[in-house]
């Protein structure tokens, strides 16, 4: 009983600091950029946007993280979900974010799996690595440590390294080998519908 409480408390805490990464790392590209005008540069982002361009209602959500203080949570849903619904994969990273930790909306484990999902399967390993903790936490979706090895190895084979430490050091020792081995089945039937 200790060692799996010591186990969700692991993960809740992994989940945390990758969210903060997650974050953080879209967060300071602004920083890099030399933007002179930061209004003219929301309106011409806005003018995009407006026409349907998901890249331009991406940028618009992290300007609303990244220029307010506090960050604007709710405009950074609102651009995320339009550009998300467009299929921008970072938008769809940052919506289950958003969603997850409840920042700009009620706090929705379960939808946040589902826009992680899409992501996963366009090829984010930052989403792959989401789901795996998801699963590995029943937060979301059902309790299941064949899928979050599943999904940890996956983000792994995509670059992912925090993935394959949580894997190997958290969730393989909670498993049986027949569970590992059902786990490597479901990679092999899954990683080829995984866009590259």
């Amino acid at each position: 009983m200790v060692k799996i409480l010591f186990f969700k408390c692991y993960f809740v805490i992994f989940y945390l600091v990758f969210l903060l990464i997650i974050i953080c790392d879209s967060i300071g590209t602004f920083a890099d950029e030399e933007i002179i005008n930061l209004e003219t540069r929301k309106q011409e982002l806005t003018k995009d946007a407006n026409a349907g361009d998901p890249e331009a209602q991406y940028m618009l959500g992290r300007l609303a993280l990244e220029t307010k203080n506090p960050p604007d949570h709710s405009t950074a849903v609102y651009w995320f979900r339009i550009a998300a619904e467009s299929n921008h994969l970072k938008a769809q990273e940052m919506l289950g974010a958003q969603l997850f930790s409840g920042l700009g909306v009620p706090a929705n484990p379960k939808k946040a799996s589902i826009w992680w999902h899409k992501a996963a399967m366009a090829g984010s390993s930052n989403a792959q690595a989401s789901l795996g903790v998801l699963y590995a936490l029943g937060s979301g979706v059902e309790k299941d440590l064949i899928e979050s090895y599943k999904w940890l190895t996956i983000a792994s084979l995509y670059g992912n390294k925090s993935a394959a430490i949580q894997r190997d050091e958290s969730i393989s020792l909670q498993m049986t080998a027949n569970e590992i081995r059902e786990a490597q089945k479901r990679i092999e039937l899954l990683i080829d519908k995984i866009k590259k």
